[in-house]
């Protein structure tokens, strides 16, 4: 194991690589999907790309969900949930109102999903054969678009989960050693999540022992 700080860029490139994507087949004009989850964080940018992504004419209908949670920021001090101040920004940024379903009761990454899910169901937008992508920050990405596919294949297993596609990945500083032990903990995540009293996510035969990504964590001593 090596400190952060002599992990060669390469190998952090990698691991932001992975982490990072996109996952999947992201959506694009010619092939858009029905549904875009934005997974809640204090962070405008998530609107902003949300935003890009339905003028390139990519998605159709957007979820933004978030209640307050451990990453609400100063939002927790104003009670404001992590969806309303998502879609206040992408509103103000030019995205059709009547396009957006808005979830504000999930306060962590499964309840995202699943009330994401029935939000969109509920409101009619859900049918056999559905396609949903989502975005998040760059670091979470990969853990939760695996949390998605793993709660709409409860939910509906006939909806495609396409993409987990990431916001702000440009931004991610890989000289920061808590940004390197966060991107490394979430790679840990990936080997257990699936093993968990409740799981979370399928297994992911990369991230187990023997797998292509199951030493890379362990480069990173952070």
């Amino acid at each position: 194991m090596t400190a952060a700080a002599d992990v060669p860029m390469s190998t952090r490139m990698q691991l932001l690589d992975i982490m990072a994507g996109p996952h999947g087949t992201p959506p694009t004009p010619t092939r858009p999907t029905d549904i875009l989850v934005v997974f809640g964080a204090a962070d405008p940018q998530l609107a902003y790309d949300a935003v890009q992504l339905r003028d390139l004419g990519s998605v159709s209908y957007v979820v933004f969900t978030g209640g307050v949670g451990k990453d609400s920021g100063p939002l927790a001090a104003l009670g404001i949930a992590e969806a309303d101040f998502l879609a206040s920004i992408a509103i103000a940024a030019g995205l059709p109102p009547g396009i957006i379903l808005i979830e504000r009761s999930a306060t962590n990454a499964a309840q995202n999903a699943a009330l994401s899910l029935r939000t969109a169901a509920a409101a009619g937008r859900v049918r056999v054969g559905t396609t949903v992508a989502a975005l998040a920050p760059a670091q979470r990405s990969r853990r939760l678009y695996e949390e998605l596919r793993f709660q709409a294949a409860k939910f509906d297993p006939s909806i495609e989960v396409i993409a987990g596609l990431s916001s702000g990945r440009t931004a991610v500083d890989l000289a920061s050693r808590e940004t390197l032990a966060e991107l490394a903990s979430e790679l840990r995540g990936l080997s257990t999540m699936h093993a968990l009293d409740i799981p979370r996510i399928f297994p992911l035969p990369e991230f187990q022992t023997g797998g292509q990504y199951a030493d890379l964590a362990h480069e990173f001593n952070c």
